[in-house]
């Protein structure tokens, strides 16, 4: 994922072009934010005039209000939308999309359509929703600290655009993909992923949770040696900080646990053809290297997939389409 200066001089990351289409409308550089850990808190005052700020330091919703992007408590109750005095906040009569602005922070996020009623679009949308109350709340105090000492920094107001969209559907199954990209001073903004895999009726699940005894060791293998292919493309050389690329044993430097998986589309209707895996920015390379996106065909894990899920499962999967 390549980087690019900005008129206002902050720079912006090009996220995958999965992410066009209503991200374009938001900006080119849009969407999977997670918080980084050791966010500041509004000052109680600060939290004592705004009701949104006040959530995000309540300490019997902090869970929800501190969780990563895409992650907060599924059972934690939804947020208001931020009142209007102090900024523009809206949420789109569709429910599409959130938006809200002030002095101290732009934010925004977009979803997929779809029914009102829908459990998992219902979900992500309360989650922006927590994740506005925190940021919104550490902006704020911030913004707030250097006012007072009269000297705020260039690079106000904070940015933070999200944006979800499906990667398939099968069966009762779908799969979501999540990017973000957040400015917050500093040299440059910062791009982030996350997935949701889930049942229509919102339970959800984990590629592990699809797999006879988790993650395999082919599936292992599998994203490994694609890491080195997409690895080798972009640097000439499959190393992970100057090391060689690692797939098994007491050396193996994939960290795994660091990718976001979801499910991707087949050739074949109603099927997933793969796996789409997603490391960002700074896991597996340096910054400058950007993000790296792969597929793993789904004929790679067939025989491990646990019997209630290999009819959903045929095909070929496309590429992950790339950004120039």
């Amino acid at each position: 994922m390549s980087g690019e200066a900005t008129p206002g001089g902050k720079k912006k990351i090009a996220l995958p072009a999965a992410l066009a289409g209503g991200a374009v409308a938001i900006g080119a550089a849009l969407f999977v934010i997670f918080a980084p850990k050791g966010e500041e808190t509004a000052s109680p005052a600060v939290a004592a005039s705004d009701p949104v700020a006040q959530q995000a330091t309540d300490p019997d919703v902090s869970v929800a209000q501190t969780a990563p992007f895409g992650q907060s408590d599924p059972n934690a109750p939804a947020p208001p939308v931020p009142p209007l005095p102090d900024g523009a906040s809206v949420t789109s009569p569709d429910g599409a999309a959130i938006s809200f602005a002030d002095e101290s922070i732009s934010y925004s996020a977009v979803f997929p359509s779809g029914p009102s009623d829908d459990a998992n679009l219902a979900y992500l949308h309360k989650d922006a929703l927590s994740y506005l109350a925190g940021k919104k709340a550490e902006a704020r105090a911030t913004y707030d600290e250097f006012k007072k000492a009269g000297d705020i920094p260039a690079g106000y107001p904070w940015e933070v655009m999200i944006q979800w969209d499906y990667t398939a559907k099968a069966g009762d199954i779908v799969s979501l993909f999540g990017s973000a990209y957040e400015y917050t001073g500093g040299a440059h903004g910062m791009a982030y992923f996350d997935t949701h895999i889930a049942r229509t009726n919102g339970q959800q699940m984990q590629v592990a949770d699809m797999l006879q005894g988790g993650i395999t060791p082919a599936l292992t293998i599998a994203m490994c040696e694609a890491l080195k292919v997409v690895k080798k493309e972009r640097t000439g050389s499959a190393t992970i900080y100057d090391e060689p690329i690692t797939c098994a044993g007491p050396n193996g430097n994939l960290k795994i646990e660091k990718a976001k998986l979801a499910l991707a589309p087949s050739n074949q209707p109603g099927k997933f053809g793969g796996i789409q895996v997603y490391y960002e920015a700074y896991e597996v390379g340096s910054y400058s290297e950007g993000s790296y996106e792969f597929v793993v065909q789904q004929d790679v894990f067939a025989e491990d997939l646990r019997p209630e899920f290999k009819p959903l499962f045929a095909g070929t999967a496309p590429p992950i389409a790339q950004t120039p």
